[in-house]
């Protein structure tokens, strides 16, 4: 593989999803939190993976109240195409200022949409800002049913803020915080709306002063919801985005899991695994591992990488020992991956990814050697 083509294999893992799945498609896609004030904007993508045009409605969905009426906006997305909303709720719905959440539906088809907030070109301090992968509406938590969001956390130097959508018929939820023992620590219970969108930091939700390294465990009471969560650098505001775990298909280790992979520096990349038949067919996925440092200053190794598309179909079973491969560029630079996780009942895993780096030059000769071990978590999408 070129090494010149990593930027557009990234967006393409994290923005657009490709035919492979990246994330769900679905006619009927939640993002949970979306906003557009004097720091965030938000570009808006939709892929369409079928061989037919689509005809879809973005709508939006105001905080803070039901919409069951919502201003919307209709494309058309070509078949194999992306459509690109550059600053959406602005260039298309005319907002200065917004907070609230997307609903998209497809008709003729199905799509992916992924939603990225960052500051814009504009920062002094450069741009920067998390993505929001849209989930089914098929996939949201309901009545009878929980999932969890890990790496909750509220110290002086992070904190975490959670979001929410309900849907067609609202939700009501009852929001545990654990601690690592899983442990109850506080609850609060969350009535919402149909299709309100929520936001609460955990400062504002939990009568605690700090924790660090929770889970919050949603219980869905009536109605369903979708979740996600932002860890923010209290220093830089950077945010982390939090998944929530996803309890389709449980008890069938098979299907599409998204997972996410961080360093001891909070920063994240991400992308999917899948399993057929007990295999592990293919990893899709970015790495960024900022905790390789030249010195306490400055990342040795600041480049964003594709990785798994040279990894064989594995049985399930053996990344419970972990297996290893290598990825190879055209330039014969490399990395080689040891790959460790554990399932969870089919709806989860969790484990290590260790990587080292061989026949890099130039600029790029930081990536040479060991990098510190990352933690790798996901949940099952479909």
């Amino acid at each position: 593989m070129n090494r010149s083509a990593l930027t557009v294999m990234c967006l393409a893992v994290l923005l657009a999803a490709s035919q492979v799945g990246a994330i769900s498609p679905s006619d009927d896609l939640l993002i949970a939190g979306a906003a557009r004030t004097n720091r965030w904007i938000a570009d808006l993508y939709i892929n369409n993976p079928g061989d037919a045009s689509v005809s879809v409605n973005v709508m939006w969905l105001e905080r803070g109240q039901a919409n069951p009426n919502p201003a919307f906006r209709n494309f058309n997305v070509g078949a194999g195409e992306t459509l690109i909303l550059d600053d959406v709720l602005h260039n298309n719905f005319g907002f200065n200022r917004a907070e609230g959440a997307f609903r998209i539906v497809a008709m003729g088809g199905v799509v992916t949409a992924n939603l990225i907030v960052f500051t814009g070109a504009g920062d002094p301090d450069g741009t920067y800002g998390s993505g929001f992968e849209a989930i089914p509406a098929s996939a949201a938590t309901a009545a009878g049913e929980s999932t969890n969001l890990t790496g909750v956390v509220l110290t002086d130097d992070f904190y975490t803020n959670l979001f929410a959508l309900a849907g067609a018929n609202g939700a009501t939820v009852d929001i545990d915080l654990l601690d690592p023992s899983g442990a109850l620590l506080d609850t609060e219970n969350v009535v919402l709306q149909p299709y309100e969108p929520w936001l609460s930091s955990v400062q504002n939700l939990w009568d605690l002063a700090s924790f660090e390294n929770g889970t919050a465990l949603v219980r869905v009471g009536a109605g369903s919801m979708v979740i996600l969560g932002s860890k923010v650098d209290r220093r830089s505001l950077d945010p982390t985005t939090l998944e929530q775990e996803f309890g389709a298909g449980a008890g069938s280790v098979d299907g599409t899991y998204q997972f996410a992979i961080y360093d001891s520096l909070g920063y994240a990349s991400g992308g999917n695994l899948v399993i057929e038949n007990g295999i592990v067919e293919a990893i899709y996925g970015t790495y960024t591992n900022y905790d390789k440092l030249d010195n306490e200053d400055n990342f040795a190794c600041p480049v964003i990488f594709p990785w798994g598309f040279e990894m064989p179909p594995t049985p399930v079973e053996d990344f419970v020992s972990g297996i290893s491969f290598t990825d190879t560029w055209d330039d014969n630079s490399q990395m080689t991956w040891t790959v460790t996780f554990t399932l969870n009942d089919g709806l989860g895993f969790s484990g290590t990814v260790e990587v080292v780096g061989s026949n890099f030059s130039g600029d790029d000769a930081g990536c040479n050697g060991e990098f510190p071990a990352q933690t790798f978590e996901g949940g099952k999408s479909n």
